[in-house]
């Protein structure tokens, strides 16, 4: 039962239950009863949750006495239970029928017209009044109120929408808003109820110095290089969210709250207050997983995250599946002051994959910058790779690869996303005159857009494009040309089937282009139906492009881990259909 209702009946609850331990004789002989309740459906789910009556009906020790003093308080409960939806004169009868064993109580109420909001006097006062982007503040304030002349007056929709109000001012500069007056005017007659608000913005805040507490392990430098604040500027309960949500990724904090102190202050300079608990520095995580691109697989993962009691991130990675083997070693850096962070890496792969084998390893080093809207990275990867198909010769490359990576992200959620974008671009190259076996540069791009029609309806579209600039793609490493095909790029073919054929084997070509374009209908906020169509190819000549089309459709799930596919999709150019499906459980 929501609070305001329970609010409204506890009293006669307590009193009740006063009655029955002090005034109930021990000895008095019990009756037993049943009520017949005769209400508008809703109301009477309502009633029959909340009426002392009904649920002592239940009981079979209940005495005379209390029973006549039930049917005594019930009618006042009724009204003011009914007060809570907007029906603030109701016709309440009530009557015992004491035939038989069981005694009955016929309750009927008529609830009456409901009362309706008949004017709104929505007022705000303080600083806020006076300044230039007051006048913006107050009518984003004033949208958040909600509710309109006409609507049913209800408390709880009443009690929400004084706090949406004052949520939506305090938001951003005036972290001190609160209510200064409320009340309702009732017109049991007219059945009208005339509100009336006023709220105080209190004095423009603006963030002080940063101030934390909890850390035993990590230097202070650890929290403050994650800090988006900087002491004077304007309030923003944002940035508190950006702040904390920081902390909480790479696994180095098991808590962390971050609010101003003290919540409502009383100065123009609040002080940012960081709570932090320390998670456990060393884990050891397992992981298992199936997808029709790559078939069983698992996965072990070591991670220190105080790696030479200097906070700097050592894991080590080793993953198994159908078509590979990798392991996997890297540090990463703590965050600088500046938002820059460094890596080091070094990876092993064996890989199978439409004939072609590959065993490659590689040492990467990077500099990345990383805020929650984008991304750019600098890498320097030397890749060393032994490359082999069916009853072909075995190739030996190499490249010493230098690139440059950007991101920008506006997706509305990083797990199950609803709306925005995700584009990605990179640029690189390699030089046959410094420990590369070829020359050559890369461009690759893609893109990938969510956009909703209502609650139901998410139209999807991804574009990936790329190209090696080359003579010829002898000599390049595997991992810097493309293939495509699989559960998430051109459905209804096989895991990288779609490239250059080359013997028995497909192997990756100088130029990839994949379009597809999706449409969900959500049927419950987490499961939905889709239909999709995907085109695309990869291949070396820019003029034989001979793009493959795959559609189907399939269902969604949105999960804890992330959205959840099951597709059946027809590839045009094989002619047959195919099933794409992956999840994954981890394990810690």
């Amino acid at each position: 039962m929501p609070a305001s209702r329970f609010c409204l009946v506890q009293g006669y609850l307590c009193a009740l239950l006063l009655f029955v331990l002090v005034a109930a004789p021990a000895s008095a002989q019990s009756v037993r009863f049943r009520v017949e309740l005769s209400a508008p459906g809703p109301l009477a789910k309502l009633l029959q949750s909340n009426l002392d009556i009904e649920r002592w009906s239940k009981r079979d020790d209940v005495t005379d006495g209390q029973l006549q003093q039930l049917v005594r308080a019930a009618p006042d409960q009724v009204r003011q239970i009914l007060a809570t939806e907007g029906y603030f004169s109701p016709k309440v009868a009530i009557s015992v029928e004491a035939a038989g064993e069981v005694q009955t109580v016929r309750l009927t109420v008529e609830p009456g017209a409901p009362t309706k909001v008949s004017s709104i006097d929505l007022r705000f006062t303080g600083p806020v009044t006076h300044e230039t982007k007051g006048p913006a503040r107050i009518e984003e304030a004033r949208r958040a109120f909600g509710i309109k002349p006409g609507d049913v007056f209800r408390q709880t929709e009443w009690n929400e929408a004084k706090e949406r109000v004052v949520r939506a001012l305090g938001r951003r500069l005036y972290a001190a808003a609160h209510v200064d007056s409320s009340r309702v005017q009732v017109d049991p007659a007219a059945h009208t109820a005339a509100v009336e608000l006023q709220v105080e913005s209190g004095p423009p805040v603006t963030f002080g110095e940063i101030e934390i507490k909890g850390l035993k392990r990590y230097d202070r430098s650890l929290v403050a290089n994650l800090n988006p604040i900087r002491p004077g500027d304007p309030y923003d309960a944002d940035q508190l969210i950006k702040f904390q949500r920081r902390l909480l990724t790479r696994d180095r904090f098991a808590s962390a709250m971050v609010s101003i102190a003290p919540d409502r202050p009383d100065v123009r300079r609040a002080p940012v207050l960081v709570t932090v608990i320390e998670a456990p520095s060393k884990s050891l995580e397992l992981g298992a997983g199936v997808s029709t691109d790559r078939g069983p697989g698992g996965q072990i993962t070591y991670t220190d995250n105080d790696a030479f009691k200097r906070a700097w991130r050592w894991s080590s990675d080793l993953k198994i599946d159908s078509l590979s083997q990798t392991a996997s070693t890297g540090l990463e850096f703590p965050r600088l002051e500046s938002g820059w962070r460094y890596g080091l890496d070094g990876k092993f792969e064996n890989e199978d994959i439409q004939n072609q084998r590959n065993t490659s390893w590689s040492v990467t080093g990077a500099h990345i910058y990383t805020v929650e809207e984008r991304e750019s990275a600098q890498a320097l990867q030397f890749l060393a790779e032994r490359s082999s198909i069916e009853a072909g010769p075995v190739d030996n490359r190499q490249a010493l690869y230098l690139s440059q990576g950007w991101s920008w992200n506006t997706f509305d959620d990083l797990i199950n996303p609803r709306r925005g974008y995700l584009v990605t671009l990179q640029v690189g190259g390699a030089s046959a005159d410094l420990l590369s076996t070829s020359s050559f540069g890369r461009v690759y791009g893609k893109v990938s857009y969510l956009l909703p029609f209502g609650p139901r309806w998410t139209l999807g579209l991804r574009a990936e494009a790329g190209v090696v600039l080359a003579d010829s793609r002898n000599g390049i490493p595997s991992a810097y040309v493309f293939r495509t095909g699989g559960d998430t790029t051109v459905r209804g073919y096989a895991y990288q089937s779609l490239g250059v054929t080359e013997g028995s084997a497909i192997v990756g070509g100088r130029y990839l282009g994949v379009g597809s374009v999706e449409l969900t209908r959500w049927i419950t906020p987490q499961w939905g139906a889709a239909v999709f169509y995907d085109i695309g190819n990869a291949f070396d000549d820019v003029h034989q492009f001979d793009p493959v089309a795959g559609y189907g459709a399939g269902a969604r799930w949105r999960s804890p881990l992330g959205n959840l596919s099951l597709d059946v999709a027809y590839g045009e150019a094989t002619r047959s259909f195919r099933v794409h499906f992956s999840v994954a459980v981890a394990f810690r």
